[in-house]
């Protein structure tokens, strides 16, 4: 049989391009850690970067990663939307959603897009994928009346480890690394607004030697602006009657958190749950989570 005429893909990567960062065509794995090093980590936030490293190391690559990145075809990326959305969740328990699924073929739509502007494969398999059909489940939220329990159980009086925090996710909407990160300037009670700019959440970060910490950061909002929400009478009535009974030396420094534990710290995310928890148990409530209050 006579030699095909075309050019093997070492050879477009050898004389195809000068700035292409392998001499041989990258395994899907090797494209994807050289991806997160070189052009995630360096323009995303943190959050952004842990979640694409989750991604690949704990689904894409177990499963993919051994591949030759210019043999991952439109079939090969089907079927792993198939197999991980019948059987994908890391502790046995089924499939993973359709929109976690989507999360991951983003990830390496990007991942291709930039091998394809490096000269590394000419064309990306993630265009035709198809995902399937998933019927919406009803996503559970307070009636009126526990709305109201909830708002009568809340003391507005400052304490630490306070309850405010979900009065202010239920009445004005805030995201709970929102309500988390407000410090006390941001709280204007003469223009009844909330000032939100800021996002406190537990981020995974990953050290060159392999160490993972997850440290507590502050972060811009998931729209990356300043927000002005405003107050309505009872997120108003109890802000007021908050600050005003708040002590003194806590007031010092209008720039110190809002919310704070026993221990003085900042009230973070999983320390706010935990006692929303607490609180529903009190009141009775069932099957509701923080972001149902939004």
């Amino acid at each position: 049989m006579d030699k095909k005429r075309v050019l093997s893909p070492e050879d477009i990567l050898r004389y195809g391009r000068s700035d292409t960062p392998f001499d041989h065509m990258p395994t899907l794995e090797e494209w994807l850690f050289y991806y997160l090093k070189h052009f995630v980590k360096p323009s995303s936030k943190p959050n952004t970067y842990a979640s694409f490293r989750s991604y690949i190391c704990s689904h894409i690559c177990p499963l993919l990663g051994d591949y030759a990145l210019c043999d991952i075809c439109e079939a090969v990326l089907q079927a792993y939307v198939n197999i991980k959305y019948e059987n994908g969740r890391l502790d046995g328990k089924g499939g993973l959603s359709v929109k976690t699924l989507k999360e991951h073929i983003t990830v390496l739509r990007l991942a291709f897009k930039r091998a394809i502007q490096l000269g590394i494969i000419s064309y990306d398999p993630c265009r035709c994928v198809e995902y399937p059909k998933e019927v919406k489940k009803e996503v559970s939220v307070l009636s009126v009346q526990e709305q109201e329990n909830l708002t009568t159980a809340i003391s507005p009086v400052y304490r630490e480890n306070s309850m405010l925090p979900v009065l202010i996710a239920l009445h004005a909407g805030l995201r709970i690394g929102e309500v988390s990160a407000l410090r006390i300037d941001d709280i204007c009670l003469s223009k009844r607004v909330i000032r939100v700019d800021e996002s406190l959440n537990r981020v995974m970060t990953y050290e060159e030697d392999g160490t993972i910490h997850c440290p507590l950061l502050y972060q811009s909002t998931k729209s990356s602006r300043v927000r002005r929400v405003p107050m309505n009478e009872t997120l108003y009535a109890a802000l007021n009657v908050y600050l005003a009974t708040m002590p003194k030396q806590l007031k010092a420094d209008e720039h110190a958190p809002l919310f704070r534990t026993s221990g003085g710290n900042v009230m973070e995310p999983r320390r706010i749950t935990y006692h929303f928890h607490k609180l529903l148990e009190r009141a009775e409530i069932q099957g509701i989570h923080f972001h149902s209050l939004r």
